[in-house]
């Protein structure tokens, strides 16, 4: 295994780690929202942050697939290897 390929695993777990904290993130906070929609004390900017950080998760989901599409289209193929 190459130090790129190291590089590049360690770069997908950063990035599924931070994946699942905003997803965490994501649930509890649209928990929250439902319950201030119940009691109507939802606000137009909650909404707002639910929907920003939805595009993050998938801008992060993106990243992950293209860093772990580039790590195995770098892979040597078993007829390659020594």
């Amino acid at each position: 295994m190459t130090d790129h390929h190291l590089d590049s695993d360690r770069a997908v777990a950063h990035e599924l780690r931070a994946h699942a904290l905003d997803v965490a993130q994501l649930a509890d906070d649209t928990r929250r929202y439902q319950d201030d929609l119940r009691h109507d004390r939802a606000h137009p900017e909650a909404a707002d942050r639910l929907a920003a950080l939805g595009e993050r998760i998938a801008r992060q989901a993106h990243r992950i697939t293209g860093l772990r599409d580039a790590t195995r289209t770098r892979q040597p193929r078993p007829e390659d290897a020594p």
